[in-house]
């Protein structure tokens, strides 16, 4: 090779190393709670979801008493949390008095939810708690509702069962944790009909936290893909007994699909 040609081909890597250099690197960091509850972090932010679940209730999981004490203390890496969502009412993804515990201790955290949730919290929490904490949000029917400020979309996705839970005000969640977009569906039905509102060039989402029986096959799969076009998928929801069970139908699918196996556990996602 001559020199002028090992100058050019130095020149051209350099260049492209600064160019992959120059890129941002976006991480997010989810650590398992229980159930359906995470906790966020990326950046400087800090979010929950589904997360206020002091007592098992049926097959499911709640948050460990200690790991649930160093939230309400704010312990570590557990403090300035600003904003704690709540996908629907059912006991198995939000507890009044879990919300009033931890609410009560953490003044520096918001809460937001649907109509139906805010009420059942109101009816716990003491006169003097300030009403401006506390964030009634509903989407108009086929709507997206943009918090801009609290860095969240809303989606208004049907809860799963048909007519049995119509009434249930189930909020699809689009979260920006330091510049990753997380969607958490709650328990919205799956078919395409409810899932019509999601358009994955619009929410242009990096992770999907979704039911495990959404997965259930190939074709759940690639439904799942097309319908969120999101690069990470994470399956919730699971109970505890069926956890290995879930991991290893999971893995036969897909190995790149994330299963928790137990609260306190933590994955860190990295994105270009």
């Amino acid at each position: 090779m001559s020199l002028r040609l090992a100058l050019l081909c130095s020149t051209l890597l350099a260049a492209a190393f600064a160019q992959e250099a120059a890129r941002p690197l976006r991480t997010l960091e989810l650590e398992y709670l229980a159930n359906e509850g995470f906790l966020l972090r990326g950046g400087k932010r800090r979010v929950l979801v589904d997360a206020f679940l002091a007592e098992p209730y049926g097959p499911y999981a709640a948050v460990p008493e200690e790991l649930f004490a160093r939230l309400c203390a704010g312990e570590g890496d557990y403090g300035a949390i600003e904003l704690a969502v709540a996908s629907h009412v059912h006991t198995d993804h939000f507890q009044p008095a879990a919300a009033c515990a931890y609410l009560g201790a953490r003044a520096e955290t918001r809460f937001l939810a649907a109509p139906q949730v805010v009420e059942k919290l109101r009816a716990e929490l003491p006169p003097e708690f300030p009403a401006a904490r506390l964030l009634a949000r509903w989407p108009e029917p086929e709507a997206r509702l943009a918090e801009a400020e609290l860095g969240v979309e809303l989606l208004r996705l049907p809860h799963a069962g048909g007519a049995r839970t119509a009434s249930v005000e189930n909020l699809g969640l689009v979260l920006d944790v330091g510049g990753v977009r997380v969607l958490h569906v709650g328990d919205a039905e799956r078919d395409d009909a409810a899932l019509a509102r999601l358009e994955p060039a619009a929410l242009a989402l990096d992770v999907a936290l979704v039911p495990y029986w959404w997965l259930d096959g190939a074709e759940g799969l690639a439904r799942v893909r097309a319908r969120t076009g999101a690069r990470e998928i994470v399956a919730m929801h699971v109970p505890p007994a069926e956890v290995a069970a879930v991991q290893a139908q999971l893995a036969a699918l897909d190995r790149r699909l994330i299963v928790f196996a137990r609260p306190g556990e933590r994955r860190t996602l990295r994105f270009e």
